[in-house]
């Protein structure tokens, strides 16, 4: 190993230690290592010299971004995630004074058109509650039907415990504690998921488990158990393509759709920003094809 390549892999190692100590998700790290490894290897390719923060230039960042876009042929998201990553690594660089200015500053992301999300309109919705009431459980009736109408994240789901319910004859809430970024908040529950609740838990009296999802094994419903429950009858339901966050993504567009706000609709998302909500205000191909149609001579 020479001495550049040692000093190349401490500063990934430096790199990644501040992200952990920053409270970045696990998946974050990963990408944001891997991201600059790859454009460590490229710089090798190209300037024949191992990657050091002090030999990343602006012209660097800029042919890496040619290269990604021309010659690797990915998507925007993924160039400029890419992008992202490095700007990270160099701005660490920055601030602990191993070089005095970003090169990735100034360096504009690859423009797109961000597609709308996949959302089931109402005729798929209702073909994959009829799909779950009349093969499933009340469990997965009330799994099923609470994703519809909450938009929970499918660790979410996961996580709830049988105390996070509150269901009164009027109204009702689940309370998230494990968000992401580990944020709280409260979802109110409409009537349809308040009955397929209580239906369920009144066959199903509290076990050791606290966990409002149980398995058959006991102890809680694992994402991946939840992955396939939804993928099951969704398939039975003859719909493709529809996963958790499929549903998730649902509820998001049910909420534009019926004209919430917002604000409101990234508040029972638990998105951070609006511009995160906007997403759902984008038209689908079935939003263009029933505009298309409009105009349609026969």
């Amino acid at each position: 190993m020479t001495r550049d390549t040692a000093s190349t892999i401490g500063h990934l190692e430096q790199f990644t230690n501040h992200l952990i100590a920053a409270g970045k998700s696990p998946n974050t790290i990963e990408a944001y290592g891997r991201d600059v490894e790859l454009f460590s290897k490229w710089f090798v390719r190209i300037n024949d010299r191992e990657l050091t923060p002090q030999r990343i230039t602006p012209i660097d960042v800029r042919e890496y971004r040619s290269y990604l876009l021309t010659v690797k042929n990915y998507k925007p998201a993924t160039i400029n995630r890419k992008l992202s990553s490095i700007s990270a690594f160099c701005e660490w660089a920055r601030d602990t004074d191993l070089i005095s200015a970003n090169p990735a500053d100034g360096i504009s992301q690859v423009d797109e058109v961000r597609p709308a999300p996949k959302w089931l309109d109402k005729n798929e919705q209702y073909a994959l509650l009829r799909t779950v009431q009349e093969k499933g459980k009340k469990r997965d009736i009330a799994l099923i039907t609470l994703m519809l109408n909450t938009g929970l994240r499918v660790s979410e789901v996961s996580k709830l415990r049988r105390d996070d319910v509150e269901i009164s004859p009027r109204k009702g809430s689940v309370t998230v504690r494990g968000g992401k970024g580990e944020k709280f908040r409260r979802v109110p529950l409409n009537i349809d998921t308040r009955k397929a609740i209580q239906a369920y838990l009144s066959e199903n009296p509290l076990e050791r488990d606290n966990h409002l999802f149980v398995s058959q094994r006991g102890g809680p419903l694992q994402p991946s158990g939840i992955y396939y429950l939804v993928n099951r009858y969704a398939y039975d339901a003859r719909l493709e393509d529809v996963t958790p966050h499929t549903l998730r993504h649902t509820f998001g567009k049910n909420l534009v759709d019926a004209g919430v706000s917002l604000d409101r609709v990234a508040q029972l998302l638990g998105h951070e920003s609006v511009d995160t909500t906007r997403i759902y205000t984008t038209p689908s191909e079935q939003d263009l094809q029933r505009e298309v149609e409009k105009i349609a001579l026969t």
